[in-house]
């Protein structure tokens, strides 16, 4: 792996799983010393995590890990409601069989959930792959790879909001069950309307705690 390639890898995981906290300031120095590579590297990584939104440079300082906030979230959600309302309305409409895939996946959260109630990490990663089902389904290349611009940015915010809303991991679980029957019955509207109230009811929740 080429030293900037690792270097990205490094801070992208550290900030994604929030190990890296929202606000830390990081510098060319600090990270060259963590990851034994050069600043060179270090500097085009802060650069490429910069163009993902998962770093905010800061001119002759280095980078900071950005803020969650409520609008972020909410452009999130309301991002991710128009492509997967997609896929839900496409599964409905051609008849798509795709139920069976994520039970499965809510059987393995919920698993996870009764196990090890504080692998949020891991909880989120089965999280994304239930929604990830939903625009995959369609077939659509160009919406998959827009989706995908998302994948670390909602990882990142999936963990913030299961650590700081617990009761969330098992709600989520619950409305996940809902999109996953009534997409068995092929119910559009009904998939539809809980698939909104699933990633944008949580707005109001979570505004008190990332209120910036």
């Amino acid at each position: 792996m080429k030293a900037a390639e690792f270097a990205y890898v490094y801070l992208k995981d550290l900030i994604v799983t929030l190990a890296l906290h929202p606000g830390t300031i990081l510098t060319e120095v600090q990270v060259a010393a963590a990851t034994g590579v050069s600043r060179t590297p270090v500097r085009e990584a802060f650069f490429r995590l910069s163009s993902e939104r998962l770093l905010d440079i800061l001119p002759r300082r280095g980078a900071v890990v950005p803020e969650i906030t409520v609008r972020g979230i909410r452009e999130q959600a309301e991002t991710r409601y128009v492509l997967e309302g997609h896929g839900v309305e496409w599964i409905c409409e051609n008849e798509i069989e795709i139920a069976d895939d994520l039970k499965s996946l809510i059987a393995q959260q919920r698993h996870v959930l009764d196990t090890e109630p504080d692998a949020v990490v891991e909880m989120v990663s089965i999280d994304k792959e239930f929604h990830w089902e939903l625009v995959r389904a369609t077939g659509n290349t160009e919406f998959a790879q827009l989706y995908n611009t998302l994948h670390d940015r909602q990882m990142r915010l999936g963990i913030a909001m299961f650590e700081a809303i617990p009761e969330r991991r098992a709600s989520a679980l619950d409305q996940h069950t809902g999109i996953a029957e009534a997409l068995e019955a092929h119910d559009v509207d009904k998939a539809l309307e809980l698939l909104k109230l699933h990633l944008l009811s949580s707005l109001t929740q979570v505004a008190d705690v990332f209120a910036k």
